[in-house]
């Protein structure tokens, strides 16, 4: 990659500038049109493919940006001859091993014709069909995978679109089975079909039959807002992009917003702020602008539209443009990560999260790092430390300096690990970490920079007790379970030798029993990794089945932190979508019933 700062051109590569050389010259365009036979972007579009198939070209890190351009000129392809599993495969190479490891200002500063609106366009429109293939393959799931053999299906490229879709689908049904005969599943966990494919579901639960309506970029600045997926998907704020994917792809997406019960709003703010995308001021502007142009968001003042935010506080001005809209958020005391006494209002008085409207989630989590966690994870008798840390001190933010000062001070205590330090460049690695908390009956989760911190489901991972050192932070699906069966949350106030002496003091088998309650619910706090990644990449497939087959079955279909939402939000639905200051009436022309503002204006 050394050549995206030298070299973002490819101009010291002959083949590659040649090439770039002949798309200049195509004027080459990777929208929908190069994908519709006969027009002449698609036909400028099959020579570009032509041209770099005679000079040899492949997907090559040493020119990394003409990579990207080849995979998605290659996707538009595939999709023009009807090879959909082909797209997807070589979308899923483009994202996973090509944008998410680049900043998307590389592509915005050279020649190459790659722009993020094609992206976003193209994962749009494989999502569509994800959800379209999954609906035909659940059709005739019944029937079994003779359905889908080739005297069924005898079009082979049907048969290859279809089969991966009913391949899946069979396989979860298998891991439910093998489920079924060795724990017991929450009532409303909706079987493997209703989850994936739209019109399966028989189940009673009311996730069921929730209906979501996701917004695109017909309301314009949503673009803006959802700028490059791939590169904001695999972080810690990843879940922002994860519920748009979940969302566009799933049963419950409907295309009618009068049955609708949510209405999903996205963007990925907190990954363009920290990106230097976006900030504040921009950010507030974006939202703002966005509100303005919502064309349902009046029927109920917001309160059934969703918005996915890291820190609530990225928009602004949300206390008065979306005080009653939901939202997903992993933060539970503060808008932004930084001391209370920065705050222009009082967290206290005008707090940025509300417990009877908004969702607590988790942040994302690689699969690699869950699969290590659990490599590393001792069975709890023979763990040789009572309880470990290890983390930054924070001195910027008074709370989280406080707290962790505490748990640092506990470093001489018998069996506690402590590791605290100043600086990132004295932080554990990956391995470390997880030998470090794999080792430990608890491990402590101490307010950060916020009062929710990543550890907490790391700790879930890597089999150890979280105690729970966050006087205002209110862990994920405590509606779903009872999260006083799985974690101890100790006041920080008491951080001190009491917290020691409890610690050592509870028996190995209480111990124990807190672990194995974790183990029962812990794949709920679980995102599966992208759609267009597991499907299409062969080494992200890898990583999902080997946690289905390890840890958590049904990961990919119906246990996992999106359904969680999903039934929280089901329940939570508003039995009326008429807000509460509005007015009804007869129109006096053509006497259907009317929803208006005070000032006799529709809604």
């Amino acid at each position: 990659m050394d050549g995206l700062f030298t070299d973002p051109n490819c101009s010291l590569s002959p083949p590659w500038a040649a090439w770039l050389a002949h798309l200049a010259g195509a004027s080459l365009r990777l929208d929908g049109l190069a994908a519709e036979p006969g027009l002449p972007e698609a036909q400028a579009a099959q020579r570009a493919e032509d041209a770099a198939a005679e000079l040899q070209l492949g997907p090559d890190n040493g020119c990394f940006l003409g990579s990207a351009t080849l995979l998605l000129t290659q996707v538009v392809g595939s999709w023009r001859r009807g090879r959909f599993v082909a797209a997807l495969h070589t979308f899923a190479l483009l994202h996973d091993h090509f944008l998410t490891a680049a900043h998307p200002g590389f592509f915005l500063h050279s020649a190459w014709p790659l722009g993020d609106q094609d992206v976003r366009y193209w994962k749009d429109r494989l999502l569509f069909q994800v959800r379209r293939f999954r609906e035909l393959a659940g059709r005739n799931a019944h029937m079994g995978p003779e359905a889908f053999g080739e005297t069924a299906v005898p079009d082979p490229v049907e048969r290859e679109n279809l089969g991966v879709f009913a391949s899946h689908a069979f396989g979860q049904l298998r891991q439910l089975s093998r489920r079924n005969r060795s724990e017991a599943l929450v009532p409303w966990e909706l079987p493997p079909l209703a989850a994936l494919a739209p019109g399966r579901s028989l189940a009673p639960s009311p996730g069921a039959n929730l209906r979501v309506y996701v917004y695109g970029e017909e309301v314009e600045v949503l673009g803006k807002l959802t700028r490059s997926p791939a590169f904001c998907h695999y972080r810690q704020w990843g879940m922002d992009v994860g519920f748009h994917d979940f969302f566009r792809s799933s049963p419950l997406r409907t295309f009618r917003p009068e049955e609708a019960d949510y209405f999903l709003v996205p963007s990925y703010a907190c990954c363009h702020q920290v990106a230097g995308m976006a900030e504040f001021d921009e950010l507030d502007a974006d939202f703002t602008q966005a509100v303005k142009e919502l064309p349902y968001f009046q029927r109920s003042g917001g309160r059934d539209h969703i918005f996915s935010l890291h820190y609530i506080d990225l928009f602004p001005s949300w206390r008065k443009r979306i005080p009653r809209s939901v939202f997903l958020t992993p933060e539970t005391e503060v808008g932004f990560e930084r001391s209370l006494e920065e705050f222009g209002l009082d967290q206290n008085r005008f707090p940025p999260f509300n417990p009877l409207k908004d969702v607590v989630v988790p942040p994302y989590l690689n699969l690699r790092d869950v699969l290590g966690f659990q490599r590393h994870a001792k069975a709890v008798a023979a763990r040789g430390l009572v309880a470990s840390f290890a983390g930054k001190l924070w001195s910027d933010v008074a709370e989280a300096a406080e707290v962790r000062g505490k748990v640092a001070a506990l470093a001489s205590a018998p069996g506690f690990g402590i590791h605290s330090f100043a600086s990132i460049k004295d932080m554990l690695n990956s391995e470390q970490m997880q030998r470090l908390m794999g080792d430990s009956r608890f491990c402590l989760v101490p307010r950060g920079r916020a009062a929710w911190s990543v550890r907490f489901f790391e700790a879930l991972w890597a089999g150890c007790v979280p105690v729970l050192l966050s006087d205002h932070y209110q862990p994920a699906f405590d509606q779903l379970f009872d999260t006083t069966q799985f974690v101890i949350k100790w006041p920080v106030a008491r951080i001190d030798e009491s917290l020691v002496s409890y610690l050592h003091n509870l028996p190995l088998e209480v111990v124990e029993r807190y672990a194995r309650n974790a183990r029962a619910v812990r794949c709920w706090y679980l995102y599966p990794p992208p759609e267009v990644s597991w499907i299409g990449d062969w080494n992200t497939r890898q990583e999902l089945d080997e946690v289905e087959q390890q840890i958590c079955p049904n990961l990919s279909s119906s246990r996992n932190a999106f359904q969680a939402v999903v039934e929280i939000l089901a329940r939570r639905k508003a039995a009326s979508h008429v807000r509460p200051d509005a007015f009804y009436m007869a129109h006096p022309e053509h006497f259907a019933p009317t929803v208006v503002d005070a000032q006799m204006r529709p809604i």
